[in-house]
């Protein structure tokens, strides 16, 4: 979607403000730009990109075209503001469009965007990215925002209310269609009337790569007091009420006073056959059209500017000098850990015992030969075989795809029980109990390291420069890594990596439940020793003798798009998969200049994959030749069988 996007509105429309995505061109796909700081020292934060129906809080509104709203679950005002003790160090680099810190009320700091560097009055204009507000401050009031923070998309997303146009007007002699000041103090009035409202996201044809494009949306209010289950059919049309055709909902005498614009006010003095006879002489100032396609949808400005104030507030004025960075008892506890753990003079962690040195803890990984003895799926089968779940969600590739072994016990082979720390008897009666047993067997090692780990006296951080410095040793450097919420609620918060590449990110992948992922250092963790008893769970697999074919050109041989998502489809995971031991080696490791996507330590080639309910295997499927996207055949790649 974020392709076709990108080609449309670089040839069609305007370039984008704010790119969601770079398109290097050619055959090459998108790129999406990541949170953090780049190598050139610019902070990049996402936006949160609404696709659907969603219930929202009003937080301002600049005109119909300009509305920010924030999502009922957002976390502003938790994990994204501070307070004291915090630590805050002042910011000296002012950079246009870079993020720090800054007061929004008295010794309380919030994310931040700089929109202009100094004025002429020396004022720093700064838009409040969770909160929607502007503000215009001294340089000396910020903070420096530290990179965890960038993480957390703007709370704050922009939307425009679709099919909603300003009517024509005179403004200075010119013929423009601007909204009028009336018009943006109306909507302000009849939102903040609404507890909650709902945007619906208008359909487009165009996939739009610009964050600072406002999302089209249809607009509706939920009355006081509605519960939602009736949100659906008691939800007020905010276009309708704009233009007149619906009445605001009843809200309190004294702030519906306050909210009257004082142009009103001048109006409602002078009689009520006055006020009748402007209102039908005076022309709308909207007009609300049945639109559906939201790829032309127009963004207009308003007639006046706010005004630049000359002095800032006062808590904008300077950094607090007395603000209190940490608590005394805390800092001390925390000194006190640091002394225990590290030593002055060496990289090398004081450990109490040999159970936490990352030097010493290896996860030792299968060997073919290992394969076969423990995981042999039936004595009785002519050809030495095992059986396997496919983790499909990790499938990146025929060169890289993630398969769990499922045990298969019968008579005497109890110890097959215990290889992964599992000490139950199995009859299993057909392959839903089999692939119910391996996702057992995941279940109950997630258990096991959740609440090992999950107690905060069990969790030694791993430092960057102790992982770049094992593997510069050539070591293979083990770990348990803090997974992200909607990871965790399938395979634990707490998972066995091996750490593939380190530097201002780390690139890790994950033993047990499969797929690579880049992560931050700091979620990395030392390992205990007992958890590096038993081998990984899930392995890393490449087909042998396929090449792409419509990448026949690259040489790095990165698989293209459409035959990825072709492999996917005939890698079935709705049912276990065999594969012959005989067709089972090792990849060879890559060697220090190798450049080649698919090449990896502890990787297994396979010739190929049958399944238990169908007589063709994964090769007959995926090199098809009724299928335009088919791979071909290849010897060599993705290197000789055998290896030498």
């Amino acid at each position: 979607m974020i392709s076709v996007g990108i080609r449309l509105t670089d040839q069609v429309f305007p370039g984008p403000e704010e790119p969601i995505a770079v398109f290097p061109g050619g055959t090459e796909n998108p790129k999406q730009i990541l949170d953090g700081i780049d190598k050139e020292g610019v902070a990049h934060i996402k936006r949160i990109i609404l696709n659907r129906t969603a219930n929202v809080e009003f937080l301002r509104a600049e005109s119909p075209s300009r509305i920010w709203v924030r999502l009922q679950n957002h976390i502003t005002d938790t994990t994204l503001t501070f307070r004291e003790p915090f630590p805050l160090k002042s910011k000296l680099e002012i950079r246009k469009d870079g993020y720090a810190l800054a007061p929004i009320d008295e010794r309380v700091y919030r994310r931040c965007r700089i929109i202009e560097t100094e004025n002429e009055n020396g004022l720093i204009q700064i838009f409040f990215i969770d909160d929607a507000t502007t503000a215009w401050v001294k340089s000396e009031c910020l903070a420096i925002m530290d990179e965890h923070y960038m993480f957390y998309p703007w709370q704050a997303i922009q939307i425009s209310m679709f099919g909603v146009y300003p009517s024509v007007v005179d403004h200075s002699g010119k013929l423009e269609q601007l909204w009028s000041i009336q018009t943006c103090n109306k909507l302000s009035q009849i939102l903040r009337a609404f507890p909650i409202l709902r945007v619906q996201v208008a359909l487009s044809t165009v996939v739009f790569n610009d964050y600072a494009k406002p999302i089209p949306v249809k607009l509706f209010g939920i009355p006081p007091g509605v519960e939602e289950r009736e949100y659906h059919y008691r939800a007020m049309s905010i276009s309708q009420i704009l233009e007149g055709g619906l009445p605001m909902p009843a809200e309190p005498e004294e702030e519906a006073k306050d909210d009257v614009d004082s142009d009103e006010e001048e109006v409602l003095e002078t009689g009520p056959s006055v006020r009748k006879e402007e209102v039908d002489n005076k022309p709308p100032e909207i007009v609300c059209m049945d639109l559906y396609d939201a790829a032309f949808h127009e963004i207009f400005d308003v007639a006046e500017r706010d005004q630049i104030p000359t002095e800032p507030l006062d808590i904008h004025c300077e950094f607090p000098k007395d603000w209190k960075e940490s608590d005394d008892a805390e800092e001390e506890e925390k000194k006190e850990k640091e002394e225990e753990l590290y030593s002055k003079d060496s990289l090398t962690v004081k450990l109490e015992h040999a159970d936490w040195d990352p030097r010493l803890n290896k996860i030792e990984m299968m060997t073919v030969k290992e394969l076969g003895e423990k995981f042999r799926f039936s004595e009785d089968d002519k050809e030495p075989r095992i059986m396997l779940a496919v983790e499909g969600r990790c499938t990146k590739s025929p060169y890289e795809w993630y398969a769990r072994p499922i045990v298969k016990t019968g008579k005497n082979k109890r110890e097959e029980n215990v290889a992964w720390g599992t000490d139950s008897d199995l009859r299993e009666v057909d392959e839903t109990d089999w692939m119910l047993y391996g996702n057992d067997q995941l279940t109950s090692v997630a258990e096991q390291l959740d609440t090992f780990y999950s107690n905060t006296k069990n969790r030694k951080p791993l430092r960057t420069v102790e992982i770049q410095a094992m593997m510069q040793e050539k070591r293979d450097v083990f770990a348990v890594c803090a997974v992200n919420e909607e990871k965790a609620n399938y395979t634990g918060e707490w998972q066995r990596v091996l750490i593939v590449n380190c530097d201002q990110f780390a690139e890790v992948r994950f033993l047990d439940s499969g797929g690579r992922d880049m992560v931050l250092t700091s979620s990395l963790y030392r390992i205990h020793e007992q958890h590096c008893r038993f081998p990984p769970m899930c392995l890393r697999f490449a087909i042998h003798g396929v090449s792409t074919r419509l990448n026949s050109g690259r040489e790095d041989g990165k698989w293209h798009s459409n035959e990825i998502a072709r492999f996917r489809m005939c890698l079935r995971e709705d049912t276990p998969i065999f594969i012959n031991i005989a067709d089972i080696v090792p990849l060879p490791a890559p060697m220090d200049k190798e450049r080649r996507v698919h090449m990896a330590r502890h990787v297994l080639m396979a010739k190929d994959v049958s399944y238990m309910d169908e007589t063709r295997s994964l090769l007959d499927r995926f090199l098809n030749d009724e299928d335009s996207v088919n791979a071909v055949r290849n010897p060599e790649l993705p290197s000789q069988w055998p290896p030498f």
